[in-house]
């Protein structure tokens, strides 16, 4: 018996990547093979125990049992509102241009929801975080694709936007440092991207959860641009920041409408996430320094070998400045699936295809750099060695 039909929102929806990909892998393991896998960016190293520590205290305190507050506690507000006037030199209204969030991505799936209407079009990056693409097409509207092309230094080329592109649009979705390619924007791109922006009456959504995961110099705030808070909102996380992907939770700075508006959406669907896990994301924020270094110079270590070693095996890629993904085509002309599957069959090492990022993703490979050093140093060695 089949039932009632399900949503047609559905059929926006293809298999969630990483899902597919675990499957593979599972069926990999059951042969019998050490699969080494370097697809989900779920960083491998522990939350640091510090944060742990702080963490189990707060748990057992009966004050942070009950319903948090919606917007978020004061405490991690004003932690925030502290944290980013050191880091960016932003001073922000903890009452009105902050919103905690249960991790960025529920915040980047329901922010369309407060500001598109049915009709309506998102400029979103491809290749992006697919998280993006969620809220747009479940509140009806539409998505125009941004490519990113590697001889831009995979920024967006706003003079190439079509009219035709342009003709519905009213949100636009940056992520620097970026998921999939490593790429970094300075303080003159945001210039032109709050410029654009303004000029087509624009909300400027720009993802910033691995801000703090760079290895040459600091990412700056896009809320540093002049004039950016009168269009631009900012994605923060401490899921990359200090390895804690599973503890859930993010915040969101910047326009006071828009910020507000995703708080009071929130109001009517969750309940905000559990006080202790706030009162510790206050103890980061404010302990960040000596938290962060070590989880960012293991990053990047990682990543300037293993790019390294894919450079000397023939791969083409550009260097990433910052997160720990390395974003490459392999040596020899391979779609991006048919090389994921070559390299699973070949060396039992798994990594994501750029195509599952969006069409300006293909005949690309994304190496996620969120395992033991040993590991990674034996899949840079089984790589070395396929025989395209």
């Amino acid at each position: 018996m089949i039932g009632p039909s399900l949503s047609s929102n559905m059929n926006a929806f293809p298999p969630y990547l990483f899902k597919e990909l675990d499957k593979r892998k599972q069926e990999e393991l059951k042969k019998g093979k050490d699969v080494i896998s370097l697809a989900v960016g779920d960083p491998d190293l522990p939350t640091p125990r510090p944060i742990a520590d702080f963490a189990a205290r707060e748990v057992k305190m009966s004050s942070n049992h009950r319903y948090p507050y919606g917007c978020g506690s004061a405490r991690l507000r004003k932690a925030i509102t502290a944290w980013h006037y050191k880091r960016h030199g932003l001073k922000l209204d903890y009452e009105t241009e902050v919103t905690v969030l249960i991790g960025s991505k529920e915040g980047l799936a329901h922010l369309p929801f407060a500001l598109l209407d049915r009709g309506d079009s998102a400029l979103i990056p491809d290749p992006a975080y697919p998280a993006y693409k969620t809220g747009v097409l479940l509140s009806g509207a539409r998505v125009e694709r941004l490519p990113l092309k590697e001889e831009n230094g995979f920024l967006p080329d706003f003079g190439a936007v079509s009219r035709s592109a342009m003709r519905r649009a009213k949100m636009l979705f940056l992520n620097y440092p970026n998921n999939p390619t490593g790429a970094c924007a300075d303080a003159a791109f945001y210039k032109e991207a709050v410029a654009f922006a303004k000029k087509n009456n624009l909300w400027l959504a720009h993802d910033a959860a691995y801000s703090e995961i760079y290895f040459k110099k600091p990412s700056p705030s896009i809320l540093s641009a002049s004039g950016a808070r009168d269009v631009a909102v900012e994605f923060y996380s401490l899921s990359k920041t200090y390895c804690m992907t599973g503890w859930r939770l993010g915040w969101l700075i910047g326009n006071a409408r828009a910020v507000q508006a995703l708080a009071k959406l929130k109001e009517n669907i969750d309940s905000g996430q559990f006080n202790a896990i706030q009162e510790t994301a206050a103890f980061c924020l404010e302990n960040h320094a000596g938290l962060v270094k070590p989880i960012r110079e293991t990053f990047k270590h990682r990543t300037e070998f293993f790019a390294g070693e894919l450079k000397k095996a023939g791969w083409n890629l550009i260097e990433p400045e910052a997160a720990f993904f390395v974003w490459a085509r392999p040596p020899a002309a391979r779609s991006s699936l048919a090389a994921v599957y070559e390299i699973l069959e070949k060396t039992s090492v798994l990594a994501t295809p750029g195509s599952g990022f969006g069409d300006s993703g293909k005949g690309f490979v994304r190496f996620s750099l969120c395992a033991p050093d040993a590991r990674i140093k034996e899949a840079a060695r089984r790589l070395a060695g396929i025989k395209w």
